[in-house]
């Protein structure tokens, strides 16, 4: 079967995982190209890909062009989340600022850092916390909560910062823990996990 080139360059998130997506599930035995021009778009659907047991088999970088060149693997080759222990609930963690609730500004910080360090105490512990809008603020240098999450993520805890957001914020290259995350990405997790924790 022909090599199938999808061209994503130039399309928002979460165009890029869409559309490579649909790709992967038309052609389920063909080798895909996906041509994109930004590091978060490459990274986002390489971990879809790994996440749908295909193989990364190549990267190609040409200017800011990156061609991901993807292949069919097998069950080893998945990189989806651990199995669930038996009755676990799955919960995740969904903060869309760096501050909680409203009003006073500095009070909602304290009441966020609060929030976040609690979370060591909870039973079950997350899944994951998605961080978007102000919210990438706490994954990046200079952040207060920085170690927190970064010990989190140490313990198996799956930390994502929206890659839009940080991009629009100035802060992609200052991220301090965890991963890129997309649009596609987060409606997955919101729609799949057994109860979303919103601060």
């Amino acid at each position: 079967m022909a090599k199938q080139l999808i061209d994503c360059r130039g399309l928002s998130c979460p165009q890029p995982v869409v559309r490579t997506k649909k790709a992967l599930e038309q052609s389920p035995g063909a080798e895909i190209e996906v041509l994109v021009d930004n590091e978060i778009a490459a990274e986002n659907v390489a971990r879809f890909a790994r996440s749908r047991c295909w193989v990364v088999a190549n990267t190609l970088r040409e200017g800011e062009e990156i061609r991901l060149t993807l292949k069919p693997g097998s069950g080893e080759s998945c990189d989806g989340a651990a199995p669930d222990a038996a009755g676990e609930e799955k919960v995740l963690v969904y903060c869309p600022s760096d501050r909680m609730g409203e009003g006073d500004d500095a009070l909602g910080a304290v009441l966020m850092r609060s929030f976040i360090k609690s979370l060591a105490d909870m039973a079950p512990q997350p899944r994951r916390i998605v961080f978007v809008n102000g919210g990438v603020r706490l994954t990046t240098e200079g952040s207060v909560l920085l170690e927190t999450l970064q010990q989190y993520e140490k313990q198996g805890i799956e930390i994502f910062s929206c890659g839009t957001c940080l991009d629009f914020l100035g802060l992609k290259e200052r991220l301090g823990v965890g991963k890129t995350t997309n649009m596609f990405e987060i409606l997955s997790a919101l729609w799949s996990f057994d109860r979303v924790v919103r601060p």
